[in-house]
């Protein structure tokens, strides 16, 4: 069976909370799983059937700063059903903090780089949220994360990701800090959000729950980590 795609309704098929059975999102059908699902499912946390494992949990979940990027990654994909749902979560979650942006919450703060890519925005496109990186100038280093992307900000340069695009999901820890980069050829840390892991993993949540809504049937992500 298709894990992603109903054979009634192609609607969307997810794992119920006790991973064994499917459910269709949609007509609300269920099917049990067959050998082929629960080998590619596996004893993995995570519900949805988005992933092919290429990472050591185990050993991610030793380090203690990786376990709380993790844990949150994984909780934030299991609780929150649409990328708006974990998106308001991460709103209420950042009223907490003075050193990360959103529309409407700290603004000011993000207003230089709102400035420079409202032009390359496109029309359905809209900022979630901006994370500075910036040492001795704030403002204009960091990673930018919208409905469709992610920018990875110099003073002078970037790149970006679209969602959709996303080949893999690299977790690590370097320098002290855990990583979480996106892409083979945009390997860049979305940040630690000023050691604010669990908003880290769910930020990663968050950009993989848009690219599957904005494109159901792309391929799987593939997680993986680079510890020793």
């Amino acid at each position: 069976m298709e894990l992603n795609k109903c054979p009634n309704c192609s609607g969307k098929l997810v794992l119920a909370a006790n991973r064994k059975r499917l459910i269709c999102s949609y007509c609300g059908s269920e099917f049990p799983l067959d050998e082929t699902t629960k080998q590619e499912i596996g004893d993995q946390p995570v519900n949805n059937d988005w992933f092919i494992y290429d990472w050591n949990y185990e050993k991610l979940m030793e380090n203690p700063a990786c376990k709380a990027v993790v844990t949150s990654f994984v909780r934030s994909l299991n609780e929150y059903e649409t990328s708006k749902d974990l998106e308001k979560y991460i709103r209420d979650y950042l009223m907490n903090f003075e050193e990360v942006s959103a529309i409407g919450i700290r603004e000011d703060k993000m207003q230089g780089i709102e400035r420079r890519f409202a032009g390359s925005f496109l029309p359905d496109e809209r900022i979630i949220i901006f994370n500075d990186n910036g040492i001795f100038v704030h403002g204009k280093t960091g990673t930018l994360v919208t409905t469709k992307r992610t920018f990875f900000i110099e003073a002078r340069a970037h790149k970006e990701i679209m969602h959709t695009a996303i080949p893999y999901i690299n977790f690590g820890f370097s320098l002290g800090i855990p990583d979480v980069k996106l892409g083979e050829l945009y390997a860049h840390n979305i940040g630690s959000f000023n050691s604010h892991y669990d908003l880290m993993g769910s930020v990663a949540a968050l950009i993989v729950k848009l690219a599957f809504e904005q494109n159901p049937d792309r391929p799987k992500i593939r997680l993986t980590d680079s510890l020793k």
